[in-house]
């Protein structure tokens, strides 16, 4: 602890986050990783984490993600370690070594930092922090306000969320920006400034330089676009989103049949006199759980889906084919016009196409099973390969050794150069109700 730090200074903020840990469900995990960026947000969470971790007897770390994005990155990661571990943050450095895109560059680097931190934590058996705040929260909503989103848009950021089956929380998001400021100069602790935060080029710059005039009373405005009052609003949006949530577990339950090899059967009566906000919603959630996309797609997208539907016609849309069938329709995961093909390593589970986590015991090429290579070994397909439709056979993922040989890690116990070969694939959107926007209740 610096000289200059006395314990019962630190005190109230220690209580307080223990308190949003309790708020956030997550006070009885066992492990944290904490998302770090070396920012002032995430070096309170985790100066914060430490603490928490250290008082409770739970393990703690924090992940360093170097997008690779600008030059020195990788200077600044390794300061950022060396900061924190003088307060006893034991880190860890993860570079992403994808070349970035052209353009929706901090998609990509979100997405590949989602990834990371779920990867890690996964094998940690932790949950992860974020130190997104209420100020983050207030930009997120009046973004999705700007691009008039629904319900669930609206809702902002949840408090605590599954992602690729690992629990994310952001204990934070009752706390103000400047709080966190305060819990880094209480502990002496130092941080870095992203010069992107001042990139007029993002659409969040743009509008926290908005928000912050409002907050000062610098730029006209009603108090219901005040940071303050979209924080309420987002906080209103969630437990209506919750509600729903719960409310149409049972639908879910009546109108669909999940299989395991990652497709469902829609019997569309439960769901015929629903409102069609309460409808989308729903089916939102399953097209999801079975496309695998980061987000659910438009809900002029649903009112189309629906159309086709009670017409008892073929609808795609966000990934999924509604295919009829003769009690209703089934749903099956579709490959898209460039499949994804990813290098596998031996022992680390992946998660693929968005859905799917596998683990192989030796390196390969994961792939769907549609898109086979022509010259591949095939005279050996598992028997449970004919009892699956057509269109979830092309979708299920294989694994391409190095020796051309296909393995369907999904269907068969596999022996593979005369002993048993761990490879196993399970379908992450298959839980009986799959939710996705939980209770964002603070405190």
């Amino acid at each position: 602890m610096p000289p200059n730090v006395r314990a019962d200074q630190r005190a109230p903020d220690d209580d307080a986050f223990a308190a949003a840990l309790v708020g956030a469900g997550v006070g009885n995990s066992p492990a944290f990783v904490t998302a770090l960026s070396g920012g002032p947000d995430s070096t309170a969470l985790a100066l914060l984490a430490q603490r928490f971790a250290a008082r409770h007897n739970r393990r703690h770390l924090a992940l360093i993600v170097d997008h690779g994005l600008r030059d020195g990155s990788a200077d600044e990661a390794r300061r950022v370690q060396a900061r924190l571990s003088d307060f006893g943050v034991t880190s860890r450095i993860q570079s992403i070594v994808a070349p970035p895109p052209t353009a929706s560059i901090q998609e990509w680097a979100r997405r590949h930092r989602q990834d990371l931190l779920a990867d890690t934590a996964r094998a940690e058996g932790a949950v992860v922090l974020f130190g997104h705040h209420a100020d983050d929260q207030a930009e997120t909503v009046a973004m999705r306000l700007r691009n008039q989103s629904g319900l669930a848009g609206i809702g902002g950021m949840p408090l605590r969320r599954w992602h690729h089956d690992v629990l994310f929380a952001r204990p934070l998001l009752g706390w103000r920006r400047s709080d966190l400021i305060a819990v880094c100069a209480v502990h002496g602790c130092a941080y870095e400034t992203d010069p992107s935060n001042r990139n007029q080029r993002f659409e969040r710059v743009r509008i926290r330089q908005m928000l912050a005039k409002i907050d000062q009373g610098g730029a006209s405005g009603r108090p219901d676009v005040s940071p303050a009052g979209l924080v309420r609003l987002a906080s209103a949006a969630g437990r209506l989103v919750g509600h729903l949530d719960r409310a149409t577990t049972g639908l879910c339950d009546s109108a669909f049949t999940w299989h395991p090899a990652g497709y469902a059967d829609f019997d569309p009566k439960p769901l015929s006199g629903l409102p069609q906000i309460v409808w989308w919603h729903v089916m939102r959630r399953v097209i999801m759980a079975i496309g695998g996309a980061a987000y659910g797609p438009s809900a002029a997208g649903g009112r189309e889906c629906r159309a086709r539907l009670d017409n008892g016609r073929a609808a795609t849309l966000g990934g999924c084919h509604f295919h009829p069938v003769t009690h209703g329709y089934r749903l099956c995961r579709e490959t898209g016009r460039h499949p994804e093909q990813r290098q596998i390593t031996a022992g680390a589970p992946m998660v693929f196409a968005g859905c799917w986590l596998v683990t192989s015991r030796c390196d390969g090429i994961i792939q769907p099973a549609g898109i086979a290579p022509a010259d591949a070994d095939k005279s050996t397909l598992p028997s449970g390969w004919c009892k699956l439709p057509h269109r979830a056979r092309q979708a299920i993922p294989v694994v391409r050794t190095l020796d051309g040989r296909l393995v369907y890690p999904h269907l068969e116990d596999v022996v593979y150069q005369g002993s048993k070969w761990p490879v196993h694939a399970r379908h992450l959107g298959m839980a009986k109700s799959p939710v996705f926007l939980t209770d964002r209740q603070i405190g």
